[in-house]
């Protein structure tokens, strides 16, 4: 009898009316017809897709409540066949077992439960409990092979100290020898454990009992410092898992455990301890298969306790076909695992599933006529829709190939090169690459002047490739003739690309020049039309006023920027100024400044060439028209023995640090020669008081090295000029044949050669034209005639 109805035995009665009693055991009535009803229909879709999970354990619940025991117990089976149960599904499992268990055989169907509870999950509370009903229900020998199994395999785990403890209350002989239990807290201390502390008080209380020297301390002490330096490693993931929540942290977290730990015991534990939050993560399965993979039956147990979780994962039944290969079992084992497979993931079409089984029968049995039967089982079952990169069908081809069959290759590349794969390039490639290694040039040839008709993605692809392969295998005609082609197919595709965007650039010129009236028109509408402003007059040019030449100076090379008011400062005592300006209004840098007295004329002209704004300005007497307007060259042109020409110096020297220079050998006066600009040329004119000093002065400072710069110092004795060269032009008309001349021409020299050319005076040149003697000369047919007499 279940202990709720033993409960329910125990309870005294209570008294109800009729209306109670019937209002009550109709509505438990309803309640029980529709949790049978619920039962019912979940045995149906159980039925037909085992592998429901949800379905399963919602059963297991209705019939707890409903109490039918026998059918609990047939869903637990059910559902234990196809999944892993969790440790507290396990525990309600044989909770029910011992409700029924009343023979031996029975309490043996129960160590049976236990065997198999452990073998899902690690659970340190199932294997206390199992420890705990081994001791009633087996003897000596059993009970202490259970606990033996269940501290080696959960030793490394959080806690293991249940076990511990069962052991030290088990009354057996064994264990009342002071050594057996003193090597049960070696075990105990040597493990890394959260509550590790307390077993070391206890295990010091323990052994102060003893005399000295019954027990041996050492190796416990040593185990509990190891163990303590390890619990230091593991308590910070230890701590994170248990803040931690999500499966994706989860896993990050365990991962980072796991690759801290390097014992492969605890590995391994850690693992099983993951497999209890991760059982529905078929990345975690991968990773811990992946680690035993090379431990042989383990790897196995772990794919099937993997799959058991996860039946749906096709990357999990490749995991499994691949350790069975490792494990070198037979064929009709894989092949049973394999169609178990394709059952499992169903309605997933398994593309990878059949990959990996293709290569391992073609690994490993070779059987040439079946496995191209499954080949074509394969291409047909799964279709375009389900391999639309004919993966299948190209790793046909290339076993194919590599058997001799190349023409049947080339058919199944016919298939695949169709519609829609047939305008990229890369099946292209793949197709030639085959037929460069098993076919024949020219076919290969043909292959790729085809993919260039098709190819819309890379065509250049497949230029560069067949270049490449003329350049390795073909003779110069090839490549010439594959150069053509390439330049050729280049020529059409810049001429279709070209056109295509002149067209699009067309349409989108016209799409853009209507959307811009189209707004154009818009913004008229709505702004108000603005009354048309009055463009700018030009200043027209003041008539010429006849300027009084004798209170008159004209000012020239003046800065744009200098003004009337600007002159003004310069010449105080002006009565009137006038700048000159273009139509525009812009000044033309000169002008004219008008004075009261003709000394004050004589006042401004001694001012020439005094810098205004770092500029010279040049002041010269007005004159009538430009022919009258020749200047005067103001400074000797001939040798001054008083005055030292001075070149090299600093331009960034000023006047007043040259003269405080050169003063220190009686120098009076310093002129610096000065650019149009007002820019210093590096020139000076040094003079003196006597030609003495002058002298004196060219021997001590000539060469002198002033700021890095050596001068250069000599008399000043200027060089014979004309009047061309002191004003910088002619001034007078030139001669007919200067004039003749372009100014500009480089043409020097007579074309005459120099044997006929003759030097002399006008007379020569006149006897020249008349001949030797004076004679006239003679025409072309005299001269006929003469030769004539002469040969006669």
């Amino acid at each position: 009898m279940s202990e709720e109805n033993s409960a329910m035995e125990t309870e005294p009665p209570q008294e109800l009316d009729d209306s109670d009693v019937s209002s009550n055991s109709g509505d438990e009535n309803d309640q029980e017809q529709i949790l049978t009803q619920r039962a019912e229909q979940l045995e149906l879709d159980i039925a037909d897709n085992k592998y429901l999970y949800e379905s399963h354990v919602e059963l297991v619940g209705i019939y707890k409540k409903l109490g039918e025991l026998r059918s609990l117990r047939e869903a637990f089976q059910r559902f234990h066949e196809y999944f892993p149960l969790t440790p507290a599904l396990w525990m309600e499992w044989i909770n029910v077992e011992k409700c029924l268990a009343t023979t031996d055989k029975q309490k043996e169907f129960i160590i049976q439960l236990f065997d198999q509870a452990v073998e899902d999950y690690l659970s340190v509370e199932l294997w206390s409990e199992y420890a705990q009903y081994a001791v009633g229900a087996t003897n000596f020998e059993k009970t202490r092979i259970v606990l033996e199994r269940g501290i080696n395999i959960v030793m490394e785990a959080d806690y293991c100290g249940p076990l511990i403890e069962k052991s030290k209350m088990l009354k057996f002989p064994y264990l009342k020898k002071v050594q057996k239990l003193a090597d049960v807290f070696k075990r105990e201390l040597s493990v890394p454990l959260l509550e590790m502390d307390s077993t070391y008080a206890e295990w010091k209380q323990w052994s102060s009992t003893f005399p000295e020297g019954l027990i041996d301390a050492k190796p416990v002490e040593y185990g509990y410092t190891q163990a303590k330096k390890r619990l230091d490693i593991y308590k910070p993931f230890e701590d994170q898992l248990l803040a931690t929540q999500s499966n994706e942290e989860l896993l990050e977290t365990y991962n980072k455990y796991i690759n801290a730990v390097k014992d492969p015991s605890t590995v391994i534990c850690i693992f099983e301890r993951a497999a209890s939050q991760l059982c529905l993560v078929p990345a975690f399965w991968l990773d811990y298969g992946n680690y035993v993979f090379k431990l042989g039956d383990q790897a196995l147990s772990v794919c099937r306790k993997a799959l058991r979780n996860c039946p749906w994962s096709e990357e999990l039944w490749i995991f499994k076909l691949r350790v069975l290969e490792n494990l070198k079992k037979k064929d009709g084992t894989v092949l049973e695992c394999f169609e178990e497979a394709i059952l499992s993931i169903s309605p997933n079409p398994g593309l990878e599933l059949w990959l990996a089984y293709l290569e391992y029968y073609h690994r490993v049995v070779g059987s040439t006529e079946k496995l191209d039967t499954l080949f074509n089982q394969a291409i047909h079952q799964l279709g375009l829709e389900n391999d639309s990169q004919c993966k299948v069908s190209r790793f046909f081809t290339r076993i194919l190939a590599q058997r001799g069959a190349i023409k049947d290759a080339r058919k199944i590349w016919g298939q695949i090169i169709k519609s829609p794969n047939k305008s990229f390039s890369i099946f292209w490639l793949e197709f030639a690459n085959l037929e460069k290694q098993y076919g024949e040039p020219q076919a290969l040839r043909s292959l790729f002047q085809k993919a260039l008709k098709e190819v819309q993605d890379q065509p250049q692809w497949i230029i560069d490739e067949w270049l490449l392969y003329e350049r390795h295998c073909g003779t110069l005609d090839d490549i010439l003739s594959q150069s053509y082609q390439n330049v050729q197919y280049k020529s059409d595709a810049i001429t279709t690309s070209q056109a295509t965007n002149n067209t699009e650039a067309r349409d989108k010129g016209i799409k853009r020049k209507m959307r811009n009236e189209d707004t154009e028109t818009k913004r008229m509408k709505k702004e108000k039309p603005k009354p048309q402003e009055k463009p700018k007059e030009l200043l027209k040019p003041k008539p010429p006023v006849e300027k009084n030449r004798k209170t008159t100076v004209f000012v020239s090379n003046m800065l744009p920027g200098v003004s009337e008011d600007k002159l003004q400062t310069v010449f105080p005592n002006a009565a009137a100024i006038e700048i000159a300006r273009d139509r525009k209004g812009k000044s033309r840098c000169f002008g004219y400044v008008e004075f009261k007295t003709e000394e004050e004329v004589m006042v401004a002209l001694a001012r020439d060439r005094e810098p205004l704004d770092g500029r010279p300005i040049f002041i010269s007497e007005v004159k009538a028209s430009r022919t009258e307007r020749k200047p005067i060259f103001k400074y000797a042109t001939n040798e001054e023995k008083n005055k030292l020409f001075v070149r090299g110096l600093p331009i960034k020297k000023s006047k007043e640090e040259i003269q405080e220079i050169f003063q220190k050998y009686g120098a009076k006066d310093v002129r610096l020669v000065l650019h149009k600009s007002g820019q210093p040329k590096g020139l000076a004119y040094i003079e003196f008081e006597s030609e003495q000093q002058a002298k004196a002065a060219l021997k001590q400072t000539d060469q002198m090295n002033i700021d890095e710069h050596v001068i250069t110092v000599a008399i000043s004795a200027p060089p014979p000029k004309n009047e061309r060269q002191m004003f910088g032009g002619s001034f007078e008309k030139k001669n007919d044949e200067e004039q003749a001349r372009h100014p500009k021409s480089r043409l020097q020299t007579s074309l005459l050669p120099r044997s006929l050319q003759m030097k002399g005076t006008g007379e020569n040149k006149e006897q020249a034209k008349n001949g030797q003697d004076g004679a006239k000369m003679k025409s072309n047919s005299e001269f006929r005639a003469m030769l004539l007499n002469k040969l006669d």
